[in-house]
């Protein structure tokens, strides 16, 4: 009789389960190591959680564990799994988790010190909150006029706060928020309670003051000399984080991006006609997202410029409720402004330039841009 033949048992073969990324093992403990708490209890299928994650996530996982930024984990993992979001989203910035665009259409503007919004672009923006649409606006430098850190600068912070809570119609706590966004750049984020219509952005650069050389306390920097190309980087004041000409350029397309932007406004640049005379922090905040624009990087039709000092030359066209709500607001920064020195509308009007500007507003489509340079 012959003998049996034994048939070997094949080995089981762990199949790890499809994953929604291209996540990797190295990847997964990588970010494990950073944060914590991300890989599961089973050693054959590390990081399984993550493999759930749709391809935005995973990229946003990356990067705020990259970036020191762990606190942003649980809230970004919570929105992916109520798969909410259109597939194929593309993660540009934190801020579409840590801010969100808002689907009413968001005016996304960028402004070179506390007051410029308040005086330059208003009632265009108490206009648009008050048609449902959100404001996001970015401030580059310090306001700081040469003082650097103190309580100059920070008095004038609480006043901006406190001119939009009138410009809101509603009064509270303000939340403050370090983030560090993709082009590089660290900001703080500060936004009312209970309101996500309105997020003021702070970036804290020095002001280079009226002859555009900054001033001692600041090392003599200013963004005139960083845009022409006088100085290779600046500093922030508060916290002496670098930062390049490239790096702002990225930082305006990666906000009007990342809040899917339905309006942009800004300081006239520099070289379009009616800027001269302005203050040369505006001119140059112009040019940064010109920059961008001329480039292709932003839609153009969404672009519009604010002219600066020059518009009191130009004639009145702010008057009755518009001016008034303007007034409003106004005064109540200003307050907090030693400088300014006015608590009510008719003190505002009377105080010496603040008074023409106040009554003018002259906005200038991208695509009428006459430039001189």
């Amino acid at each position: 009789m012959p003998a049996a033949t034994e048939t070997a048992t094949p080995t089981p073969t762990v199949t790890e389960p499809p994953s929604r990324n291209n996540l990797t093992g190295d990847q997964i403990l990588a970010m494990a190591g950073a944060c914590g708490g991300l890989t599961a209890v089973d050693p054959a299928t590390p990081g399984l959680p993550l493999r759930d994650l749709s391809q935005w996530a995973a990229d946003a996982m990356q990067y705020f564990s990259s970036s020191a930024q762990c606190d942003q984990l649980p809230v970004m993992v919570a929105r992916d799994a109520a798969r909410t979001d259109p597939e194929g989203m593309v993660f540009s910035s934190p801020l579409q988790f840590i801010d969100p665009p808002c689907p009413t259409g968001t005016v996304v503007s960028f402004w070179a010190h506390y007051d410029d919004d308040l005086i330059f672009a208003n009632p265009a923006l108490q206009d648009a909150l008050g048609a449902g649409e959100c404001l996001r606006t970015f401030f580059f430098t310090e306001s700081d006029a040469g003082e650097g850190k103190s309580s100059y600068a920070t008095n004038r912070e609480t006043g901006l706060r406190a001119a939009y809570d009138v410009i809101r119609g509603a009064s509270g706590s303000w939340t403050d928020q370090t983030v560090m966004l993709r082009s590089g750049i660290t900001l703080t984020l500060t936004r009312p309670d209970g309101d996500s219509r309105v997020s003021l952005l702070f970036l804290g650069l020095p002001d280079g003051g009226l002859q555009a050389t900054g001033y001692p306390k600041t090392g003599w920097e200013s963004l005139p000399e960083l845009v022409t190309g006088e100085i290779p980087e600046m500093h922030t004041v508060s916290s002496g984080q670098t930062v390049t000409l490239d790096q702002l350029h990225s930082t305006v397309v990666e906000l009007v991006n990342s809040y899917g932007a339905s309006e942009v406004l800004a300081h006239l640049p520099g070289f379009a006609q009616g800027s001269e005379g302005d203050h040369p922090d505006h001119r140059s905040v112009g040019r940064i997202v010109a920059s961008p624009v001329d480039a292709g990087l932003i839609d153009g039709a969404i672009v519009q410029f604010a002219q600066g000092y020059p518009v009191a030359q130009r004639p009145a066209n702010v008057a009755g409720d518009p001016l008034l709500r303007k007034l409003n607001a106004f005064a109540v920064y200003a307050a907090h402004d030693p400088v300014i020195s006015c608590r009510d509308s008719g003190g505002c009007l009377r105080v010496n330039r603040f008074g023409d500007w106040l009554q003018r507003q002259y906005v200038i489509p991208y695509a009428e841009l006459a430039r001189v340079e």
